[in-house]
């Protein structure tokens, strides 16, 4: 955040919104490519090992779009890597609530036990945009506040 005021809430609320579009886009592509992954080695496991294949594809999807909108690059790896694996780990949950909560799929034709059901994907990218904001906001905060006692000791308060 440069500024506060409108300049910092437009930012805010640009990020928050291109997290959740980008999340819910990638988290239809990962769908896309863990199912692909399923039908080309053919199913080979139990339905359900295949279940969490998609869903797991549509979190890492979803943590994709989500964490890029709010990703600090000037983090040390590490610090980076754990911070996208809280946005995963919130992306998985919201994937997961939105599998129990959603209407499910109906179950009238064969391949209902493959379909997802689109609260997947928007419960992913809920959960991962909630998770990212309040690390980037976080990160905000922290450097604002560096940059605060930067200034002060510099004043020599």
């Amino acid at each position: 955040m440069q500024k506060y005021g409108l300049y910092g809430l437009g930012i805010i609320l640009g990020r928050t919104l291109l997290g959740f579009i980008f999340g819910l886009l990638l988290a239809v592509l990962g769908g896309w490519v863990a199912a692909f992954f399923s039908l080309s080695i053919g199913y080979p496991w139990p339905l359900v090992l295949h279940q969490n294949i998609q869903m797991m594809g549509i979190a890492l999807g979803a943590t994709l779009g989500a964490y890029l909108a709010w990703m600090d690059s000037t983090l040390r790896w590490y610090w980076i890597l754990l911070m996208a694996g809280m946005v995963l780990a919130g992306c998985a949950a919201g994937a997961y609530l939105g599998r129990a909560y959603g209407p499910g799929v109906d179950p009238s034709y064969w391949w209902s036990r493959y379909a997802v059901d689109n609260t997947i994907h928007l419960g992913a990218a809920t959960g991962g945009v909630i998770v990212a904001t309040a690390i980037g906001l976080a990160s905000e905060i922290r450097a604002g506040a560096i940059r605060c006692w930067s200034y002060a000791t510099r004043l020599g308060w």
